[in-house]
């Protein structure tokens, strides 16, 4: 290795460094602002069960059924919550203090998503080098990838969530199956393949996606006549041990068994195995290429009939589980899912242009390029990378929270193009200074040689994949072989002669390398380096910026007052800590189900409803609660709860979200907006002016009391005890509570256990609420296709 060539490897070594230094310190801007602080919603329900995994362990952890959660009805918590990113801060905590290392766990859950953010960043870049076999293009890729906001936009010091874990984990698995496929003997990283996997469906839901797009990978190789026998080994083993780890995960359960969105990795397998089977059979009895595929089309034919007879007799049984409303609306318009509580969320819209520009920047200009170079020299990886890229982009098409998804694939492709020119340039520049070759075509040809080489060792392994033979030529076949190739090349290289003088190559190569073409590469590069810095510098600048604004947690920022004064909003832990410190213990609050997770959290008070999804028809209830008129409001809540709270002030406040209530209330309880499952009734007119159904509802009044002109709450109901500093949080006491059914519904006689002495057992409303509940109709998703004919009228509202 001459000067040039070591040169760019200290410079190579030196970007790697500073991509981990980038990542690590553009997440640190809200603890540096706002001090260790847990973020947003989710976040502090992870934390408060983090606490709980590591005073009690994990099998209490599994068996934990909180009663605090979703009153009176309570939640299996170790059975509905991914446990991964929770263990992996245990461990790190645990292991801090056995070095005597004093941090708490509140910091360490703080500084996961910081310390998991470096580790993507570096499976980025390695899953960069295993996909273009390219060093200059992975370390650009782990630079930009280090600050890219699609990246930051879940891993913010503090966002303790599980997509900040969950991003490292889905890198670390594409990492390992595209390193399993790089030769024939690559295929033991299928184990390590398999484990990634396991611990990706541990750490968060969308590890769908991740199987699903290695399944897409295998099969496509298929289709592609790349299939061998490697392929078969390394997918075999990363389905069998990521399915074994993924059904030991509660909240898994049988889903990779029964899930229609895991079916088709499930029948890749099958496939493969079939494959392999025919092979393995036609080479012992010494078929050849035709009669070896004729075989392979009678047993797929056989195999194929016999998988529908099976299909035919499980489906009426119910075996198969529909496709989930989140899965649904990647395929359909959305808020046409047919569930209203997934369409109430803003994250599962569309992405807009602007979205993309805004999570991407630059990227978004090179990244097509960097696309268009995985369709040259095409290898295993390189295919990889580009159905990574088709994917994620049609995913974050349809669901803008879904953007995190392109912003490794986007990363990759861009880094491709400016590591590629990057080291382009040196080359130029390092050989007029005296570094490399004078003549610069030897140093592109050495800076290539070895990804060539790369491509060359991975075409290789590739030939005669077809039915898996090694492609090797047969004895007695060589001179004649020899001559062939000789004649062939002759034609070839008299054609590509031809080809070359029509299209004006060959004059253009003298020209490239005369010394005036010598002078244009010089200044080309010179300004590609600058463009390159300048871009680079302005780039780094606005993902700094984006970060700082993603840095702000919901829970508290910074506003400035109208005579300019800059201050903090604390409103929001102003309320519950006012809860925490002025009500009993034993205190129900009912609010929208955004905020569970806070209350019980920091207020540490039972709430009726969190950011669980898991029970429809709970939330409903409490949608009808709220948007009732208040007299009939309060004969359901005073059975349920002893304090409402509200958000007020404007922006997405109770106000804005109340809409979604009354959907996702008469999608379970029809006589809330008869005939009417988009609930138009209930909102505000163009003009601004509530219509009279919002204008009687409970949640207007606790809104507005006393803000709009001739809006007042009943105090003989419910009695306002708090209103923060600002004005964002209202706190109302439910006069007249039913101590009745509190202590009925308290009475552990009185929950439904599912057998004698388990941990198992959900609470049950108490009998006051039957004449409600009776009016309530389980709620049908319009992709349960497993639902019988007759149940269809109740189910209209999924259907609008």
């Amino acid at each position: 290795m001459g000067a040039s060539g070591a040169l760019k490897w200290v410079i190579r070594l030196v970007a790697a460094v500073a991509a981990c230094f980038f990542a690590y310190g553009i997440r640190t801007y809200a603890i540096d602002t706002y001090g260790r602080v847990i973020h947003e919603f989710d976040p502090y329900f992870n934390y408060e069960i983090t606490e709980y995994l590591n005073a009690h362990g994990s099998e209490a952890f599994f068996k934990y059924f909180s009663h605090k959660h979703w009153s009176p009805i309570g939640r299996p918590i170790g059975t509905t919550s991914y446990p991964g990113m929770q263990f992996t801060s245990v461990a790190i905590y645990r292991t801090l203090q056995h070095f005597d290392i004093d941090m708490s766990l509140n910091d360490v859950c703080v500084y996961v998503p910081v310390w998991f953010g470096v580790i993507a960043t570096i499976f980025l870049g390695l899953l960069a080098y295993e996909g273009f076999r390219s060093a200059s293009a992975a370390v650009a890729a782990a630079v930009i990838f280090a600050v890219i906001p699609a990246h930051i936009m879940r891993s913010v010091g503090g966002g303790y969530d599980n997509e900040s874990v969950a991003m490292s984990a889905m890198l670390i698995t594409f990492f390992c199956w595209v390193r399993s496929l790089r030769t024939k003997s690559s295929w033991p990283w299928g184990v390590a393949t398999g484990i990634a996997y396991f611990y990706m469906v541990a750490a968060w839901g969308g590890y769908v996606f991740v199987l699903n797009m290695i399944g897409v990978h295998a099969v496509a190789l298929f289709f592609l006549g790349r299939y061998s026998s490697n392929l078969h080994r390394a997918y075999s083993l990363f389905y069998l041990i990521g399915t074994f780890g993924a059904l030991q995960v509660p909240v898994v359960g049988q889903a990779p068994l029964r899930s229609l969105e895991q079916m088709g990795p499930a029948g890749v397998f099958v496939l493969f195995q079939v494959l392999e089977a025919v092979h393995i059979y036609a080479r012992s009895q010494g078929m050849d290429a035709a009669a070896e595929t004729s075989l392979r089309v009678k047993v797929f034919g056989a195999t194929g009939v016999a998988a529908a007879a099976v299909v035919a007799v499980v489906w009426p049984t119910g075996y198969f589980g529909p496709l989930s409303s989140r899965v649904r609306s990647l395929f359909v318009q959305h808020t046409r899912t047919g569930n209203p509580l997934v369409d109430s969320v803003a994250e599962h819209q569309p992405a807009s242009a602007d979205a993309y520009w805004h999570y991407l920047h630059y990227t978004c200009l090179v990244a097509p390029l960097g696309f268009f170079a995985t369709l040259v020299n095409r290898t295993d990886g390189k295919y990889f990378i580009a159905l990574f890229s088709l994917v994620a982009y049609y995913f974050s098409a349809r669901m803008s929270r879904l953007i995190i998804l392109i912003g490794p694939v986007a990363s990759i492709l861009a880094g491709y193009i400016i590591g590629q020119g990057a080291e382009w340039a040196f080359d130029q520049l390092a050989g007029a200074i005296g570094l490399g070759p004078k003549d610069a075509d030897d140093a592109d040809a050495s800076s290539s040689s070895s990804a060539d080489s790369a491509a060359d060792a991975s075409a290789d392994s590739s030939k005669g994949r077809k039915g898996g033979k090694s492609g090797a030529r047969k004895p007695g076949k060589g001179s004649k072989s020899k001559s062939a190739s000789a004649a062939a090349a002759a034609a070839g290289a008299s054609d590509s002669d031809w080809l070359m003088d029509r299209l004006g190559v060959a004059a253009f190569l003298d020209w490239y390398k005369s010394s005036t073409g010598r002078a244009a590469r010089l200044l080309a590069a010179a300004v590609f380096v600058f463009v390159t810095v300048a871009a680079g510098r302005h780039f780094f600048w606005y993902s700094h910026e984006v970060a700082r604004g993603m840095s702000h947690p919901q829970i508290m920022f910074q506003a400035r007052l109208q005579d300019g004064t800059v201050v903090m909003v604390d409103d929001y832990r102003e309320a519950y800590f006012w809860l925490r410190d002025n009500t009993p213990e034993d205190s129900r609050v009912m609010a929208w189900w955004d905020y569970g997770y806070q209350i019980s959290a920091i207020a540490n008070r039972t709430t009726i409803a969190d950011g669980n999804t898991w029970n429809h028809e709970h939330i409903a209830l409490l949608g009808r609660c709220l948007t009732s008129e208040e007299r009939k409001a309060h004969r359901m809540i005073r059975h349920l709860a002893d304090y409402v709270l509200v958000w007020a002030g404007g922006g997405g406040d109770d106000l804005a979200k109340s809409p979604h209530m009354a959907r996702i209330g008469t999608s379970v309880f029809h006589d809330i907006c008869p005939g009417d499952p988009s609930c138009r009734q209930y909102g505000f007119s163009s003009d601004g002016r509530p219509s009279p159904m919002m204008e009687r509802s409970l949640l207007y009044k606790l809104h507005s009391n006393n803000l709009v002109p001739g809006v007042t709450v009943d105090s003989a109901r419910f009695r306002e005890v708090f209103t923060s500093k600002y004005r964002k949080v209202r706190i109302y006491e439910v006069v007249n509570v039913s101590r009745k059914s509190k202590k009925w519904a308290a009475n552990p006689e009185n929950w439904l256990c599912d057998a004698p002495g388990s941990w198992y057992c959900p609470g049950q409303y108490p009998p006051a609420l039957n004449k409600v509940l009776r009016k309530s109709k389980a709620f049908k998703q319009l992709e349960d296709f497993n639902r019988r004919e007759e149940d269809d009228n109740d189910s209209a509202a999924g259907k609008q």
